[in-house]
């Protein structure tokens, strides 16, 4: 009992209530630390984020170009080989014209048998009437056009032959009378370059260089090109190594 006082006494309590006071100061000043430190860090994210940004959007087309430039390679191979085989089952056939060239440039038998290829492969759409604008991108697309000239050789002669197989590949021929044959292996997609997604080739027969000859045995691509040519107006077409690769 005593005469102290108890300690739930008001003097007791009087007591305390400074202690609880600078606690909460205390926290309140804890508090408003973490907020600046926080915010500190939100900046230094922000700025990370613009770094990234930045970087991104310098080697974000180099990484495209290269995604891009692997799936041509694989298409252009694929163009190829199918190009091989219908000319195979030509030979087999006996379904072959003599193209030797007996009016001084070309033979319009290299425009007959263009056409008589187009039946080895699973053809979607022809166009064999004046119309081969309607199967390969002319007027936005490389294809060496002679009347039109560099630096981006573009157009084409819709008087020509075109047509489109199964898995979107359109095929040109450059003149009914003479070579090259023409690739486009994505189709009426962008970029429709030489070189990128636009490739050539022609017949050709072992054991002589002529471009019209009488009796073709073979495919073969179109030589490579270091610098901007007729046949490669932008440069770098690889049209031989890409298929050794």
């Amino acid at each position: 009992m005593g005469g102290g006082a108890s300690e739930y006494s008001p003097l007791t309590f009087n007591r305390q209530k400074p202690a609880f006071a600078l606690a909460e100061c205390a926290t309140h000043v804890d508090i408003s630390r973490n907020n600046r430190k926080t915010a500190f860090t939100l900046a230094e994210v922000l700025i990370t984020l613009s770094v990234i940004g930045i970087v991104a959007a310098m080697t974000l087309p180099t990484i495209i170009n290269r995604a891009n430039e692997k799936q041509w390679k694989v298409a252009y191979k694929k163009a190829y080989s199918s190009m091989t085989q219908a000319f195979l089952k030509m030979q087999a056939n006996d379904d072959v014209l003599d193209m030797t060239d007996t009016e001084g440039h070309g033979s319009p038998n290299i425009g007959e048998n263009f056409k008589r290829m187009s039946k080895y492969f699973n053809t979607v759409k022809t166009c064999f009437d004046n119309n081969a604008d309607e199967c390969w991108v002319c007027a936005e697309g490389q294809a060496g056009y002679i009347y039109t000239g560099g630096p981006e050789w573009l157009g084409c002669q819709t008087n020509s032959y075109a047509f489109i197989d199964y898995s979107g590949i359109a095929w040109y021929l450059y003149s009914n009378r003479e070579w090259p044959v023409l690739v486009d292996v994505n189709g009426n997609k962008k970029p429709n370059r030489l070189g990128q997604d636009r490739f050539v080739m022609r017949f050709a027969a072992n054991g002589t260089s002529a471009t019209y000859i009488e009796s073709p045995d073979k495919i073969i691509p179109w030589r490579d090109f270091r610098y901007k040519d007729r046949w490669c107006p932008s440069g770098y077409c690889l049209y031989t190594t890409w298929l050794l690769e």
